[in-house]
């Protein structure tokens, strides 16, 4: 016998179309919601019916930056050292204990940007088989660049945490490698030949897996945000990704003479617009390459949290020349941030981590540097959804979709800190919280 669950005179939040509807109900049988709007429940048998009233409804948030792998180390060292930063307690299964913190606060989809193929996979399948409790898990798997790899050192105690594609059969062969592994998108990084990604990016496309690009380093990118759009790049990760499309021309046209030279000839020019912050940015070019995202329909994950976090431990540090560095980082990324949400570019919400707590401390750094708590609402639901290219079962509370609902005491339109405020949770038509 189905179960059947209603969910009456709720508050329910419109993502598709940025309403707020109220008293409405909503009928789920088993893992799929079923019907939305004023339901005639007479006649149900098995119905477990549940009173909503002033409470508020949205689908289950997704979170669109994390990197999950770091928690299935088997480095003691690095175990230890992830375990006392992010205060995490289950020493034997932190991945457990973490998974289920994400989905009780109404976080029901992961979209993980970076970290070994097997481990993310064991995950995936561990939650599938009700082993554990935890979000639904959108993958990429490793960071792909062009070899030496930035972060190497990673794969000392992550193997496959970063992988080089320097050639087009290098490839071919890691975009099929994800497609047999489970993988639901791909996460460019760093350097590239462009005829190399050219053909990455083909290959990718070939087999219906969206791609995601972080242009590395905050100059002197190979793959820059402007000619990652035209190449048909639909999502770029970080705020401070655009930096170097937008330069004065002045700072351009030392910019380019110093492409292809060595690290230490690039320092001056760096350090020069470092200095000048928001300053070297020219306005018009910023202009133009926002005109692109909103034609092309491209979107960005801020990550605002990342500055600031390495910022707070910078700080324990007394590290003063770095912690200098991450301020204007972080004032340039707000700066972005908030130009791009005035236009309405399509932002998602990431925190480059891995606790749920982090996620909402995004969504209200966010809400600092500008956007609506509709516009943060939509880029934790309906926007990676999209994105992701599954929207038919995520990313809004309608019919013959997922039954991942988050229910709230407090309106979150009004006051984004309200997303905290759990009533109750469902994963898949499942109480989790209540």
């Amino acid at each position: 016998m189905k179960e059947i669950i209603l969910l009456k005179n709720v508050n329910l939040f419109d993502v598709e179309n940025d309403s707020l509807n109220h008293n409405m109900d909503i009928l789920i049988e088993d893992d799929t919601i079923k019907k939305v709007g004023k339901i005639d429940y007479r006649g149900k048998e098995n119905l477990q019916k549940i009173d909503c009233s002033e409470k508020y409804a949205l689908p289950g948030l997704f979170e669109c930056h994390a990197h999950l792998a770091l928690l299935t180390s088997e480095d003691d060292e690095t175990k230890k050292k992830i375990m006392e930063d992010f205060k995490i307690t289950n020493e034997n299964e932190p991945e457990k204990q973490v998974l289920e913190e994400f989905v009780k606060v109404g976080i029901t989809q992961i979209r993980d940007v970076g970290g070994p193929l097997e481990n993310l996979k064991h995950i995936k399948i561990k939650i599938s088989k009700k082993e554990i409790l935890g979000p639904d898990i959108f993958y990429a798997g490793p960071m792909l660049e062009k070899s030496p790899l930035l972060w190497d050192e990673h794969n000392q105690t992550l193997p496959g945490f970063t992988v080089a594609v320097d050639s087009k059969e290098d490839a071919k062969k890691i975009i099929q490698k994800l497609k047999n592994k489970g993988a639901s998108l791909v996460k460019t990084f760093n350097k590239f030949d462009l005829d190399v990604f050219k053909y990455l990016l083909d290959q990718a496309k070939e087999h219906n897996l969206p791609l995601t690009h972080d242009p590395g380093t905050t100059f002197f990118h190979s793959i820059p945000v402007d000619l990652g759009i035209d190449l048909g790049i639909r999502c770029f990760e970080h705020a401070k990704s655009p930096w170097a499309a937008v330069l004065k021309d002045n700072l351009k046209e030392e910019y380019d003479q110093l492409i292809d030279a060595d690290q230490k000839d690039k320092k001056n020019l760096v350090n020069k617009i470092f200095n000048l912050k928001l300053d070297s940015i020219s306005s018009e070019k910023l202009q133009k390459l926002t005109d692109k995202m909103l034609e092309k329909d491209v979107y960005l994950c801020p990550t605002l949290h990342a500055f600031i976090y390495m910022q707070e431990k910078k700080s324990e540090e007394q590290n003063k020349p770095m912690l200098d560095i991450l301020k204007k980082l972080n004032e340039i990324s707000f700066f972005f941030t908030q130009k791009m949400a005035k236009r309405e570019v399509k932002l998602l919400v990431g925190q480059d981590g891995l606790l749920p707590r982090f996620t909402f401390n995004e969504m209200q750094y966010l809400k600092d540097a500008g956007l609506s708590e509709s516009q943060i609402l939509k880029g934790a639901t309906i926007y990676p959804a999209e994105w992701l290219g599954i929207s038919e079962n995520y990313g809004s509370v309608s019919p013959d979709k997922k039954a991942n609902i988050l229910i709230l005491n407090k309106n979150p339109l009004e006051d984004i800190q309200n997303i905290k405020s759990t009533h109750l949770v469902l994963k898949d038509g499942k109480f989790v919280f209540q």
